[in-house]
């Protein structure tokens, strides 16, 4: 689908999945969720540190004060670009492909309702530090994504 195209295409091996956290570490940063059943098993043996989130904000409480940082943009990475240039970070090709992808996917190739001009910006900025044209590329990930020749009925 989707994201092997994308993995695949700027030769990045999938990260592990991960079930549980606390067997590793005490705390943990939520990326593009906020909801407890959208999280690790046992999310409540562990604090969260900080949320980036482009969805709505529902049954999330936590016992400690955190970073959160939540925007009305139709993608997570679009955030995440943003605090790329925050920090004077320089974003490598690779991860740029991959963010590139994540916005594409998200926003269909920019044409959801949710999708913001600063999507379409921050998309821009990505496909150029990834060498790629955004819509040429997101039109082969989407069509990764919707092939069903290796689906069974």
């Amino acid at each position: 689908g989707e994201t092997q195209y994308a993995l695949d295409y700027f030769k990045q091996e999938s990260p592990r999945l991960v079930e549980t956290a606390a067997n590793e570490v005490n705390g943990v940063i939520l990326v593009d969720h906020n909801e407890r059943q959208q999280s690790i098993k046992d999310i409540e043996d562990v604090q969260v540190l900080e949320v980036m989130d482009h969805h709505r904000i529902a049954n999330f409480e936590t016992a400690e004060p955190l970073y959160y940082r939540a925007e009305p943009v139709g993608c997570t990475a679009t955030i995440l670009n943003k605090m790329y240039k925050e920090n004077n970070v320089k974003i490598e090709k690779e991860i740029a492909g991959l963010m590139l992808s994540a916005i594409i996917s998200d926003s269909l190739l920019f044409k959801s309702p949710t999708c913001t001009e600063q999507d379409i910006a921050a998309a821009k900025e990505l496909a150029e530090i990834a060498g790629v044209d955004a819509e040429e590329y997101g039109l082969n990930m989407l069509k990764a994504g919707a092939d069903l020749s290796k689906k069974t009925v």
